[in-house]
């Protein structure tokens, strides 16, 4: 073999395995599909929404599925919420995983408010699994019991922030805590919604 057909073969395999790693992706697919949203709908759905302009927001933008009609937008309502959960979440893992590396434990009170949120959130993440899958599968009466009890949830870990000290890595758990309790009441609104008129 020449020193030309090893280099070629090395230099095929290189693209090769750096065209695994690193994909084409076409313009047009780096952003996820929008699902198609019947206006009328959403109008219905947030009608008596305490944040309409969050609930508008919520259906109107999001990329799990189509909304034409009412159970639709509950379910979106409700992923969308889910998917706050699960990322709020990861942020509190990562934060005590940062934290765990020190060295030295420089706040032990803010540490227990991370682990106490971490727990709330594990539950919290698969209560709104349970009630995505009671809208679909049934019993659609949980539904209603699942989402006010990760609201609760979410409220436990604001009163451990309440009761802790306020660093920046618990204010910024706050910030999202807030956010999926904002969803969450979203998600119950629109369900009611649903359930009001099935």
């Amino acid at each position: 073999m020449t020193s030309l057909t090893c280099f070629l073969i090395l230099l095929s395999l290189y693209a090769t395995a750096y065209a695994r790693i690193h994909p084409l992706i076409h313009p047009t697919q780096s952003q996820p599909r929008t699902g198609l949203v019947s206006p009328d709908v959403v109008a219905k759905a947030c009608e008596p929404s305490p944040d309409k302009a969050l609930c508008v927001s919520v259906l109107k933008s999001q990329t799990i599925g189509d909304v034409n009609d009412l159970k639709q937008a509950a379910y979106v309502a409700i992923q969308v919420a889910s998917s706050e959960a699960v990322a709020t979440s990861e942020m509190i893992k990562a934060t005590r995983r940062r934290e765990e590396d020190k060295d030295v434990v420089e706040d032990g009170i803010e540490e227990e408010t991370l682990a106490d949120c971490a727990m709330n959130y594990i539950s919290l993440v698969e209560i709104l699994s349970d009630a995505a899958s009671a809208l679909m599968t049934g019993p659609e009466s949980d539904v209603m019991i699942e989402v006010k009890a990760a609201m609760t949830t979410a409220e436990t870990c604001e009163k451990s922030i309440a009761s802790g000290r306020k660093s920046h890595m618990v204010e910024e758990v706050a910030k999202k805590n807030e956010n999926v309790r904002k969803f969450c009441s979203n998600a119950l609104s629109v369900y009611n919604v649903y359930a009001a008129q099935h």
